[in-house]
C-alpha cells in the first residue's frame, strides 16, 4: 500500500499537491474510483476514493480514517550537532525517522565544525521516510539553535547527554531507559488535546509532534565531532541531564543518533 501525503487534508484539504498527484497519477497510474490512502503528517491514516484524477491537483473524497496510524509507544526528541558532511545528518533524519522519532532539533556546539544548518532538502526527506515506513506523523524539524540555549529550554521527561569523557553517574543508556520504561522516572504527561477530538480540531503538526500524548518523554543529546565543551557539560549536569553510554566503540556523530534512537525504539517495543 502506497501513501500519499497532504498536509491540509485535517483542516478540510480534499487535494493532493503537484508533486504527490503527478506521482498519483503519472507514475502510479491511480484514476477515477481508485481508492489511495493519504497521511495528514499528524498521525492519521485516511482512506479516500479519486472523484477527480488531474495529476496536477487529485482531488478525492474521505471514506474514513484511522488514529495513531503507525504511531511509537514513546514520545523522543533527539537532538544532534550535525556533522561537517551534510549527507550523514540526512541520512540520520531519515533513518531515525524510518525507526520512530517525534522531534529533530539541529544543535551546534562550541567545537562544532559546521554552523549553518539548511532544513529544505530534509524536510522533504522526512516526508519520504514518513511515508516508505507507514507512519501517519512526519516528525518535527526544528529550527537550529546552540547547544547552550537548547540546554536552557525547559526539557519535560528523560533527559540524556552522549558524549565520550568519562563522568561522574555516567550509565549504560539500556539502564537509563529501563528506568524509564518502569515507571521510575517522572516522563509522562498528558497534553491538553485529547486524541478522541474532531479531526477538524486536532493540533497543528507543530503542536502535534511538540507533545507526548501521555507517553514517556525522552530527550536525547548527541555532541559534535569535538564532543562536548567542559562548559557545555557541566550546563547540562546542572540542568538535570544524565549521562549515558552507548558501549565502547566510539561512533560517528550520526551513528552515535541512530544508535540511541533504536535503542529507544527496541525498549519501547512491544
Amino acid at each position: 500500500m502506497e501513501l500519499f501525503y497532504s498536509k491540509n487534508i485535517a483542516d478540510g484539504g480534499r487535494t493532493l499537491d503537484a508533486d504527490e498527484s503527478g506521482h498519483c497519477v503519472r507514475v502510479l497510474r491511480h484514476r477515477r474510483g481508485d481508492t489511495i490512502h493519504v497521511v495528514d503528517g499528524r498521525g492519521m491514516l485516511y482512506r479516500c476514493t479519486i472523484v477527480d484524477d488531474d495529476p496536477r491537483a487529485v482531488l478525492f473524497d474521505v471514506d474514513e480514517w484511522v488514529e495513531n496510524y503507525g504511531s511509537h509507544d514513546y514520545w523522543l526528541r533527539m537532538a544532534v550537532c550535525p556533522p561537517k558532511n551534510t549527507d550523514r545528518f540526512e541520512w540520520f533524519a531519515e533513518k531515525a525517522t524510518e525507526i520512530g522519532v517525534d522531534v529533530i532539533s539541529p544543535v551546534f556546539g562550541d567545537y562544532s565544525e559546521r554552523k549553518v544548518f539548511k532544513p529544505k532538502r530534509i524536510e522533504r526527506l522526512l516526508v519520504s521516510a514518513a511515508k516508505q515506513s507507514h507512519k501517519g506523523a512526519i516528525p518535527q524539524l526544528d529550527e537550529a539553535t546552540t547547544v547552550t540555549e537548547f540546554l536552557r529550554q525547559e526539557h519535560e521527561g528523560l533527559k540524556l547527554i552522549c558524549y565520550c569523557d568519562e563522568a561522574t553517574g555516567k550509565v549504560d543508556i539500556k539502564t537509563a531507559l529501563a528506568a524509564c520504561l518502569a515507571g521510575d522516572a517522572e516522563a509522562r504527561w498528558e497534553p491538553a488535546w485529547l486524541s478522541g477530538t474532531r479531526h477538524a480540531e486536532r493540533p497543528t503538526l507543530h503542536q502535534a509532534n511538540a507533545h507526548p500524548q501521555g507517553k514517556p518523554a525522552i530527550t536525547i543529546l548527541i555532541g559534535p565531532e569535538g564532543d562536548f565543551s567542559r562548559a557545555e557539560v557541566a550546563l547540562a549536569l546542572e540542568r538535570g541531564w544524565q549521562p549515558v553510554s552507548l558501549g565502547d566503540s566510539r561512533l560517528r556523530i550520526e551513528t552515535a543518533a541512530i544508535v540511541a534512537t533504536a535503542a529507544v525504539y527496541l525498549t519501547f517495543s512491544k
